[in-house]
């Protein structure tokens, strides 16, 4: 008897409170069949608004195209740190949008126009694409200049048009007369140059295996100031490329180094030339005939006087000169 009351005691305990607090239970029992309804509602909500959308906005086919990465000013090239890959709706896609199999073909290319950010880029963008006129790709005020290249210089032949380089001169400098032959010195002649060709190529080639690419000349953008400095650095000495990255517009030092610079070793004196020696005092000749002067050291214009003095038909009247200054010889 008192297994089943202690067994029966909790459940009589549980009765009772529920009868005094039956008010309580009830609004709880509320709450969470509200809350139950409220998360059903929301799924079914949730999931005829999906289908009514599926049904509203079918999905479309999209396909890739080349689009500006950030804003581009007229003028600039086409690159491929400046463009990026999209997907748009092929429905709206412009026939004369450039796709990314076709891209390689446009690399090196100006800009005829500007570009927003996001933009697809489009053949009428392009200046020169249908023509494929090189003298097109050249900024007004700016001139396309060839220089001579060989295995070192064209980076192993892995310069590609729309690289960019730093060029470093190399030449003996010029000496005085007397003086021993100058180290070869070199500098950074010029930093930041735009490849335009290499050799007849004008795009970039996305082949990077193979058959090694052979070219004797590189095309790049300068001034007309820094053409004449090209030419005059191709006749004298000389250049040699050095490959950088599209992104890195760091300026270099420009500072002359030569052997000894690169060895740490102390530029030796260069012997002081020779001074030449002052003139001696001037002797006037004469006498019967025209007067005649010349220029002798102090020492000898006194003695040569002296040893013609019984010989000459006139006598010499002499002043003690300062340094440097004329002895007269006056006929009597």
């Amino acid at each position: 008897m008192n297994l089943v009351n202690l067994a029966t005691d909790p459940l009589r305990r549980a009765w009772s409170f529920g009868l005094r607090h039956r008010s309580l239970l009830l609004f709880a029992l509320a709450l969470a069949f509200g809350a139950l309804a409220a998360f059903g509602a929301r799924g079914y909500i949730a999931e005829r608004l999906e289908i009514e959308r599926a049904r509203l906005l079918p999905k479309q086919a999209t396909v890739e195209v080349v689009v500006a990465r950030r804003d581009l000013d007229r003028g600039e090239l086409v690159a491929p740190e400046n463009m990026a890959l999209r997907e748009v709706p092929a429905e709206f896609l412009p026939g004369s949008a450039i796709r990314p199999e076709r891209f390689e073909q446009f690399v090196g290319a100006r800009l005829e126009q500007p570009m927003r950010s996001g933009e697809p880029l489009l053949m009428g963008a392009i200046r020169g694409a249908d023509a494929g006129s090189f003298s097109s790709r050249i900024r007004q005020g700016i001139r396309a200049m060839s220089i001579l290249v060989d295995e070192v210089n064209s980076v192993s032949g892995m310069l590609q048009p729309g690289d960019r380089i730093d060029l470093l001169f190399s030449v003996r400098p010029p000496v005085a007369a007397g003086q021993p032959p100058a180290q070869e010195v070199t500098a950074t002649l010029m930093q930041d140059l735009a490849v335009l060709a290499t050799g007849r190529q004008v795009r970039a080639s996305a082949d990077e295996g193979g058959a090694t690419r052979h070219f004797t000349a590189i095309t790049v953008e300068v001034s007309p100031e820094q053409a004449q400095q090209l030419i005059v650095a191709q006749r004298t000495g000389k250049l040699t490329a050095m490959l950088r990255h599209p992104d890195d517009r760091q300026p270099l030092g420009a500072r002359a180094l030569d052997l000894n610079a690169l060895l740490g070793i102390a530029r030796p004196e260069l012997p002081a030339p020779a001074r030449a020696s002052a003139p001696g005092p001037e002797l006037y000749v004469g006498g019967r005939g025209t007067l005649v002067a010349m220029r002798v050291p102090a020492t000898e214009a006194t003695e040569a006087a002296l040893a013609k003095d019984t010989a000459a038909p006139w006598s010499l009247h002499r002043f003690a000169p300062a340094a440097g200054a004329a002895t007269q010889v006056k006929p009597e």
